[in-house]
């Protein structure tokens, strides 16, 4: 797979793309996207690119996109929204902190691989101490972030129509 990262303005430019590999990426229980959760993604990555400390990574074998993930910087005291559970942690808390927003993966290229080396693009040379992540218990992808190291903190409920989520951390740097 061919890793590429791209600033805001490629990643505008790559929304028409990302978003049906989105909607394939997020078709399968426990997920099952509805057409407005659709939209909403490319409201959101749109809106996101602008922040701080926003990358996104792509992934293409033999000319398709097959995956991607992006993030952006939480500045200090920033914090998950809809929280159900006390705040982070204060190491977690005091600086600043990679926010891991979305990870997908085509259906057609799972179980090779693909998730972890997009998610290992994406944190590689990040000046934060800790990136998080929220991820929904019972989808493969929430046991995959365990088996890789990120650990619970606490959980979220972003919308009123998704269910609670967890709240994971994975320090970056050995200390």
């Amino acid at each position: 797979m061919i890793l590429t990262p791209h600033a805001a303005n490629e990643t505008l430019e790559l929304v028409p793309k990302l978003k049906p590999l989105y909607a394939n990426a997020y078709s399968e229980p426990p997920y099952e996207m509805s057409d407005e959760d659709i939209e909403q993604f490319e409201i959101r990555i749109t809106k996101h690119a602008g922040l701080e400390g926003f990358v996104l990574v792509t992934g293409e074998l033999d000319g398709r996109l097959v995956g991607f993930s992006y993030g952006f910087t939480f500045p200090p005291g920033r914090w998950w929204t809809g929280v159900k559970t006390d705040p982070p942690p204060a190491d977690v808390a005091s600086g600043p902190l990679f926010a891991v927003i979305e990870l997908g993966v085509h259906t057609d290229f799972r179980g090779r691989g693909f998730s972890r080396e997009l998610v290992d693009a994406l944190l590689a040379s990040r000046p934060e101490s800790f990136a998080s992540l929220i991820s929904r218990p019972g989808a493969q992808a929430h046991a995959m972030y365990q088996r890789w190291g990120w650990k619970k903190v606490g959980t979220t409920q972003t919308y009123a129509h998704w269910p609670v989520e967890d709240i994971d951390v994975l320090p970056l740097h050995d200390s």
